[in-house]
């Protein structure tokens, strides 16, 4: 899912699985109404929701709290926080009714670790975390689970744009996430349940 409809069309493309693998859905997942729509639709393309991934998420940080204002704070915990309590409330549902489903949420090493200058983005992270904390123990025994991972900073075009005087070698390759998200939606994950899990690169 994401906003942009020939962005979510160039991801098919590339995915190359075919029209029964994969589905696209322009939403603003900060808004309910699209939540839902999203859910509702994926529902009946697909006849159940198996797993949430989610990864909507941004950072937008470099001031004190001082002179963070409200709008830059509401967009952060709206993004970062907010998307993902809309995410969940839609999908536990389904995969309650079915008995089995996955929720991966991505936090950051930053909600653990916080650093000056990053109030909204580390405290809609730590939120994100507690949230999932509470998922997990809400549907504890269903055969659905939630969990969270905690990366560092992400190897990402974007990433290096931003801050070309870092060392990227340090970074997180988007594959390794990718990994731990797919062991999560496992059946060999089934007991997991809860979980903070750092994925901190080469640190």
């Amino acid at each position: 899912t994401g906003r942009s409809e020939q962005k979510l069309e160039r991801l098919m493309d590339a995915a190359d699985l075919g029209a029964e693998r994969t589905f696209a859905v322009p939403a603003d997942v900060t808004q309910a109404d699209g939540v839902q729509g999203l859910v509702e639709a994926t529902v009946t393309h697909f006849g159940r929701v198996d797993a949430l991934l989610n990864i909507a998420g941004g950072w937008r940080a470099g001031k004190v709290v001082g002179e963070t204002s409200v709008k830059e704070w509401d967009f952060m915990l709206a993004l970062n926080l907010h998307s993902a309590f809309l995410l969940s409330r839609a999908v536990v549902p389904p995969m309650l009714e079915a008995g089995w489903g996955r929720i991966v949420h991505v936090s950051s090493k930053t909600a653990v670790a916080p650093r000056a200058r990053s109030a909204g983005y580390a405290v809609s992270k730590m939120g994100l975390i507690t949230l999932t904390e509470v998922i997990a123990a809400e549907v504890k025994g269903s055969g659905v689970t939630a969990n969270v991972i905690l990366p560092s900073t992400i190897d990402t075009p974007a990433n290096r744009a931003s801050m070309p005087k870092a060392n990227p070698d340090k970074w997180v390759p988007p594959q390794r996430i990718a990994a731990t998200m797919r062991f999560l939606c496992s059946d060999a994950a089934a007991s997991i349940n809860g979980a903070r899990i750092p994925i901190y690169g080469a640190v």
